[in-house]
């Protein structure tokens, strides 16, 4: 038999059997190709058909990105976001390239991909190129889109790591803050719908990076802010001792001076004794007034309680303005009896309060009067001192703004320190000022503190 017969025989036998097979045959092949772009045709029939998406975006957003507002350090941000997108997208890994204040960019964080081994400053076109595309962009996209047709060549060379590979940018304050590059092993695995969650998931990924940008210059803002409160306090102790020492010889001097020379000094020169030991104090007072505001803003002012008459306290601290009442022709008096009326404070602050106050009446009464008053509040819990001039009084406008602010009124001479002192003293005592007053009609202020202070460090009296 030869070989033309044998092979007629072959096929007059099989082809009974192939033409069996081949509608099977013919289903397999329909139903492989089915299986292979099922993906795309689920995703096109769930989108476009049914209009739904297969992630779950509200489920996203609560459960990954709401917890990210509570990492305020950046150094712990980045690695939760990666491993928040692999875990989102489902992709093999990811790095974060971020770009530093110099306009270069480093990697800052991955997660189940390797740092990149090239040298990230010959991509600065490439980066430019996402910036200003704001786009993501895929291998894929490098290898059939047109219109990257530009940042071809870089892009290839840049997504080497993965068959498939993204890179999402981030922009804080319109600027590309940083890229994140995600990387599959699967071919074409970023399609248009994985490609929108990207860009939300962006934009919350920025928002979370911004705000712990925010929350930590404020951090280094407010130590800078503490160690310039320090050495201003460091500063202000240092010029308070250069100052105070010689001021206080100045003083002390001046009052021997006159005491020796007292029966020859002529009425001239009294006045002019009088005017060294009023400015002298006066410059004296105000060092301690900066000195304790500085002790008040820093927290580290200290009570010292005891008892004593308030009334005597008054009439001392009036002596001290007596000279300075004469100059300007003004009566200054201490109203009521020599009855003691006892209070258990701070006696050294209370004093500071009613020389600022005097200080400021004698300053704006160009002629009339000063008086000062003293008694007790209703339920007798609290003292009421009252310092009442015939001056030129205060906008009600003003008030607020002096006192609190410490900013002086127009026209008004000094810094306003004593004021603001004084309110600050009288809160810090438990207590309140008051103040009544009109323009042109004079002014009251009432310092009102408790008959029983207490010590915001501790409790009982201090001597």
């Amino acid at each position: 038999m030869n070989l033309a017969q044998i092979s007629m025989r072959f096929w007059t036998a099989t082809m009974p059997a192939i033409s069996v097979m081949a509608p099977v045959l013919a289903i397999l092949l329909a139903v492989s190709g089915c299986i292979l772009r099922w993906n795309a045709v689920s995703s096109f029939f769930r989108r476009f058909v049914l209009r739904r998406s297969r992630y779950d975006y509200r489920r996203i957003f609560q459960e990954y990105l709401e917890r990210f507002n509570a990492i305020t350090d950046r150094r712990e941000l980045y690695p939760a976001l990666l491993a928040a997108a692999c875990r989102i997208i489902d992709t093999s890994g990811a790095s974060l390239v971020i770009r530093d204040s110099k306009d270069r960019f480093q990697t800052k964080a991955s997660c189940g991909l390797r740092p990149f081994g090239f040298d990230l400053d010959n991509f600065t076109p490439f980066l430019s190129w996402i910036e200003t595309h704001r786009r993501v962009v895929t291998r894929k996209d490098f290898v059939s889109d047109k219109s990257v047709r530009a940042a071809k060549n870089d892009g290839l060379r840049y997504c080497v790591q993965f068959n498939s590979e993204a890179c999402v940018p981030l922009f804080v304050n319109d600027r590309l803050y940083g890229v994140i590059n995600l990387g599959e092993r699967r071919k074409g695995s970023y399609d248009s719908e994985k490609k929108d969650l990207l860009k939300l998931l962006a934009v919350q990924f920025a928002t979370a990076i911004h705000n712990a940008s925010l929350y930590q210059a404020l951090l280094r803002q407010n130590m800078e802010l503490q160690e310039a409160a320090r050495l201003k306090t460091q500063l202000l102790a240092n010029l308070s001792h250069e100052l105070r020492t010689p001021l206080s010889a100045i003083i002390g001097y001046n009052s021997i001076l006159t005491e020796e020379l007292h029966t020859r000094l002529n009425e001239d020169q009294r006045v002019a004794f009088d005017r060294i030991q009023a400015n002298s104090q006066k410059l004296l007072n105000l060092i301690e007034t900066v000195l304790l505001l500085n002790s008040l803003d820093a927290g580290e002012l200290q009570i010292t309680l005891s008892s004593f008459d308030v009334r005597e306290t008054m009439r001392r601290v009036a002596r001290q303005f007596a000279a300075a009442a004469r100059q300007r022709g003004l009566a200054l008096s201490v109203e009521g009896d020599a009855t003691a009326l006892w209070l258990t404070s701070d006696e050294q602050k209370l004093e500071r309060i009613l020389w600022a106050l005097i200080d400021n009446a004698v300053k704006f009464t160009p002629d009339g009067s000063i008086a000062l008053s003293s008694r007790l509040s209703a339920d007798r819990s609290m003292v009421e001192i009252g310092v009442r001039d015939t001056g030129v009084g205060i906008q009600n406008a003003d008030i607020a703004q002096l006192i609190d602010d410490a900013t002086p009124a127009p026209r008004a001479r000094g810094l306003g320190l004593g004021l603001r002192m004084a309110s600050r003293m009288t809160d810090f005592l438990g207590g309140r000022l008051r103040v009544r007053s009109e323009a042109g009609s004079g002014t009251h202020f009432t310092v009102a503190v408790p008959v029983f202070a207490v010590d915001p460090h501790g409790s009982g009296i201090h001597s």
